[in-house]
């Protein structure tokens, strides 16, 4: 699917472009990672990414 090839240029992109970027998986931690990104995103002014893994997108 899309999201797969998507997927594979993501970080790479993120890197190149320079954007902070952290890789979400573990649902408990999600609020606290958010908050986290917010404010360094608007202490730096400057876009912070949060990548949200298969395994918190998908539950089994």
């Amino acid at each position: 699917p899309w999201q797969t090839e998507g997927g594979r240029v993501t970080e790479p992109l993120l890197q190149s472009l320079g954007i902070i970027y952290r890789k979400l998986s573990d649902p408990t931690t999600v609020a606290y990672e958010v908050r986290q990104a917010q404010t360094l995103a608007e202490s730096s002014l400057r876009p912070v990414a949060l990548l949200l893994t298969r395994d918190l997108m998908w539950e089994e």
